[in-house]
């Protein structure tokens, strides 16, 4: 990528947004860039973490799995958005691992330079502690809403928070995600979140692609998420 491309990408993020110019000229300058392929590992959980990442384009899968063989997936990050920070902060292994979940290119900063350069720079610390916050809350909700939320509910709730990061079209906004990984997230089986999206493709609420599911009515969802009942009309 060019210096230019990836000045780019670094100001589209939440945590490297309206940096000054002296600070993004810096970053670039220690910035490499990396390819993986649809289902490539970039990390393991307990890997080092030497490195911070910033997703160019593709997505990005967070997760960890159980003894048993069970997933359960934190995240999906698009382009625009990072991830690796808390390992690259605090210099201890990994929390989860991460994954391809399309073709990815994504720039990578390692820990050797940015950490001098947080020291140096009160306003990437006050970003650092931004980010880390909405992790926090993010992390709070979810749990929240496997305690409090039925399966309707927490399937709507992310099917929402997942298509407000979609393109939009006529036809609705297309979350790229499979039925499998999504029940992951919502710590549901496949099978059980499969039978309730069939229930609201036949409403007309969602519909089912290869490959993803497109929201069409969100407006219903948004009262499944909000603990509202529906008669099936």
């Amino acid at each position: 990528m060019s210096t230019y491309d990836k000045r780019a990408v670094l100001c589209q993020t939440p945590l490297f947004g309206g940096l000054s110019s002296d600070i993004l000229d810096r970053l670039v300058s220690y910035a490499h860039t990396k390819s993986f392929k649809a289902g490539a590992t970039i990390f393991n959980k307990d890997d080092p973490g030497t490195s911070l990442f910033a997703v160019c384009s593709g997505t990005v899968k967070i997760s960890n799995r159980s003894f048993e063989g069970k997933d359960a997936v934190f995240n999906l990050v698009n382009a625009g958005e990072v991830f690796g920070e808390i390992a690259l902060l605090d210099g201890r292994p990994r929390t989860a691992e991460a994954l391809a979940l399309s073709d990815c290119e994504l720039m990578i900063i390692d820990r050797r330079d940015f950490v001098p350069l947080v020291k140096s720079q009160p306003d990437i610390a006050l970003k650092i502690i931004e980010v880390l916050c909405a992790r926090l809350r993010r992390t709070s909700e979810q749990v929240e809403d496997v305690i409090f939320l039925d399966l309707p509910g927490r399937l709507a709730k992310t099917l929402l928070r997942l298509a407000a990061r979609a393109e939009s079209s006529a036809q609705g906004r297309k979350v790229a995600i499979t039925q499998k990984e999504i029940g992951q997230i919502i710590g549901m089986s496949r099978e059980s979140t499969n039978k309730q999206l069939r229930e609201w493709e036949e409403r007309r609420w969602v519909r089912l692609e290869r490959g993803g599911i497109v929201v069409v009515t969100p407006e219903k969802l948004v009262e499944i998420a909000a603990g509202d009942t529906f008669d099936g009309n």
